[in-house]
């Protein structure tokens, strides 16, 4: 965790440091700009703004001490609120297509007033609004949105695809179309999905019809008619717009991008179906297309990017069902493509994450070679991390000192992902109990450990187990062996009660926790 510092697949000792310590300036001040329309022509301007800043360094000691990015999907994540009085053009949701937050600070408080105001200016150029805090509560604010990122993943219990690019800035519109293109053609995908599960239902027969009275009392046969025929009609008329949208997406890219041409299911579905099973009858029909339509929503995939905008290291995240294997698939497809788009525009497959397992099968043999001569060097007998990144490199089983096929692995082939959609004897046993309630009170917790500094009970120097985040941890833990004991019949021991007790007892129940949470625990 050391900046600077990336161990990779080896191990070291660190012997000695020495520490740059940096005074901090006199005055700061924090801008926030909004962009709104195009993303291809707002990027542009972070790189507008950054050769501005290098020279006003050069020019009169300001610098800018940081500058980040969210796009949309980020901003609707951490609840942004926008500041400005302009609507979004085309998307109708009132938020910007991309937010910059920087710091922009020096000793010269004039010089710094006038470079962020220009900063200002140079975003109006690239059709976005700038707005500018001074005050220390007011610049903490403006940056609260960037704190809460890890709110992305809330929806699927804080899992997700975490991978990190660099990118050449010149290239940042590349990059941003190359993502929402790859994001319009899974939206889509997603749609036909959803198309295709409600031609099944409707063909199955026997829908769910609501209560009728006798005056009403109509054979089933004769109520429906032609309605069922006239809805898979309709749904395959929608699906062949929507697939020819996906075939032609490359000519039809600027239109789906500013939403001109939009796949949607409130509007080509789920209101024309209405209007076909219309009454109280057929309101369970209408229900269970709903229900369809949530299952299928639930399985869709789709990239957001934040990024360190000063020098290009973008945060490519993709949230994930881990309980659900086609999603897994098509998110770790697309994270192929990100891959292969990175290299296209001249970037790196990471940044400030480092290269691991999950790189591995991204890397050139040309690549990984001075890594495998330098670890032969330093460590021939495989000592710290065997195996680790060491690609088709065959492992000897201690047990029986032969080398094992299933010890070949050096990137995550073999890994196992604990799903959070639990079934069967657990959903059970979690409804008959408190543990329910418990669990679902904590399942959102991202382990961002922004709770940590405000908690009464967190005390480094005695220990580190009360801060909220790792208590979180421990009941998490001691559902799951509540949990195991209940279905293995042995008995619930007591124990886990006192430690339940233990983390019941180091809380305050002051709430300080509750502000800095991006979800709200």
């Amino acid at each position: 965790g050391l900046p600077g510092i990336q161990k990779e697949g080896c191990d070291g000792l660190i012997t000695s440091a020495r520490w740059v310590v940096h005074r901090m300036p006199a005055h700061v001040r924090t801008v926030c700009l909004e962009f709104f329309g195009n993303a291809r022509d707002a990027v542009p301007g972070i790189v507008g703004i950054i050769d501005f800043m290098f020279a006003e360094q050069k020019r009169s000691g300001v610098l800018l001490a940081g500058l980040e990015h969210l796009d949309d999907r980020y901003l609707k994540a951490v609840g942004y609120a926008t500041k400005s009085k302009r609507a979004a053009t085309g998307g109708g949701s009132g938020l910007p297509k991309m937010v910059l937050f920087g710091d922009i600070a020096g000793d010269d408080a004039d010089a710094v007033a006038r470079a962020a105001s220009e900063v200002v200016r140079l975003a109006n150029h690239r059709g976005g609004e700038g707005f500018v805090a001074i005050s220390a509560e007011a610049r903490k604010k403006f940056w609260l949105d960037r704190k809460r990122t890890a709110a992305i993943s809330k929806h699927t219990n804080a899992f997700k695809i975490n991978e990190d690019v660099v990118i050449p800035l010149p290239r940042m519109a590349e990059y941003t179309d190359g993502i929402e293109r790859m994001n319009i053609e899974l939206s889509l995908r997603n749609k036909l999905a959803l198309c295709d599960a409600l031609q099944v239902f409707f063909a199955q027969g026997n829908l769910p019809l609501g209560k009728q009275d006798d005056a009403q009392s109509i054979n089933s046969a004769e109520l429906m008619e032609d309605r069922v025929a006239q809805a898979q009609s309709l749904i395959g008329q929608v699906r062949d717009q929507w697939q020819g949208w996906l075939d032609d997406v490359d000519p039809l890219f600027a239109q789906l991008q500013d939403h001109r041409l939009r796949a949607s299911w409130k509007i080509q579905l789920q209101a024309p179906l209405r209007g076909i099973f219309a009454g109280v009858t057929f309101e369970p029909i209408l229900a269970e297309c709903a229900a369809i339509h949530k299952r299928v929503l639930k399985g869709r995939v789709w990239i957001a990017l934040h990024m360190h905008a000063g020098d290009g290291n973008v945060h490519t995240n993709i949230p994930v069902n881990s309980d659900d294997y086609d999603m897994l698939q098509t998110a770790h497809a697309a994270v192929k493509r990100i891959m292969a788009l990175a290299r296209s525009l001249d970037g790196v497959i990471s940044g400030e994450h480092g290269i691991g397992i999950t790189k591995l099968e991204f890397l050139t043999e040309e690549e990984l070679r001075p890594f495998t001569e330098y670890k032969a060097r330093v460590d021939p007998e495989g000592r710290f991390n065997k195996g680790k990144l060491l690609r088709n490199t065959p492992l000897v089983d201690p047990s029986n000192q032969v080398a094992s096929p299933n010890l070949m692995y050096a990137d995550l082939t073999n890994a196992y992902t604990p799903s959070f959609g639990l079934m069967g004897h657990e959903s059970l046993i979690m409804q008959q109990s408190d543990i329910g309630a418990i669990s679902a009170s904590i399942k959102d917790c991202l382990r961002c450990g922004k709770c940590k500094p405000v908690c009464a009970t967190h005390v480094p120097r005695a220990n580190l187990l009360y801060s909220p985040r790792n208590k979180i941890l421990a009941t998490s833990l001691l559902v799951e062996a509540f949990l195991y004991e209940e279905q293995t019949r042995r008995g619930i021991s007591i124990k886990h009660w006192e430690e339940f007790e233990d983390v019941a007892d180091h809380c305050t129940v002051c709430h300080k926790c509750l502000a800095p949470c991006p979800v709200n625990i």
